[in-house]
């Protein structure tokens, strides 16, 4: 069993209500797998990336928000080992918010707009880290998704979701948005 892994995620979110007693603990998150129920696009693969904020359980000044692509293609009614690290130091409790987004030509999302997302994600952190958990999972949830989508061109959002990390558990995620339907697994350790 690996250092951490997170709470299952759905769009109705429900968080865990206690931090368990390893919360200190922090260690690689990961994409372990993606399930492709359906393709968004009519002609050709998804070629599947995500922008992922994660906020630290115990300080509003501590976040981070990155790019993570597994690299893969993906069709309807196959599953993709993606063992795609997305933090090598998630803390245990941490929140993660996730937009899933299909590149369909260049990714539209520049290095410079990803920084200015995550800096608009810090400013939100900090109001939201005091809010209570559906207020906080609500607003982090819009404010990525439409500062995400507000520099997006040709690549079409997905879908979002969350998750809370948590000692040896995996997270499935739905996405489901612009025709495609997804499930997302995040974990700790890769998978075979």
């Amino acid at each position: 069993m690996g250092i951490l892994a997170v709470l299952a995620a759905s769009t109705a979110p429900v968080l865990s209500a206690a931090v368990p007693a390893n919360a200190a603990a922090a260690g690689a998150l990961r994409i372990t797998k993606i399930d492709c129920i359906e393709r968004s696009d009519l002609f050709g693969a998804d070629n599947p990336y995500f922008l992922v904020f994660i906020g630290n359980p115990g300080n509003p000044d501590l976040d981070t928000t990155v790019e993570v692509d597994p690299g893969i293609s993906t069709d309807s009614g196959h599953t993709y080992i993606a063992n795609t690290v997305i933090s090598n130091s998630a803390q245990a409790g941490a929140l993660t918010i996730s937009v899933m987004l299909d590149q369909d030509d260049a990714k539209d999302l520049t290095a410079q707009e990803i920084q200015w997302i995550g800096n608009n994600m810090h400013n939100a952190w900090q109001i939201y880290f005091w809010k209570s958990k559906s207020e906080r999972i609500a607003g982090l949830r819009s404010v990525l998704r439409s500062t995400v989508d507000s520099y997006l061109v040709n690549d079409d959002i997905l879908g979002d979701s969350y998750a809370t990390v948590v000692a040896g558990q995996t997270a499935v995620m739905p996405f489901t948005d612009d025709g495609g339907d997804y499930k997302v697994y995040y974990g700790d350790a890769p998978v075979s």
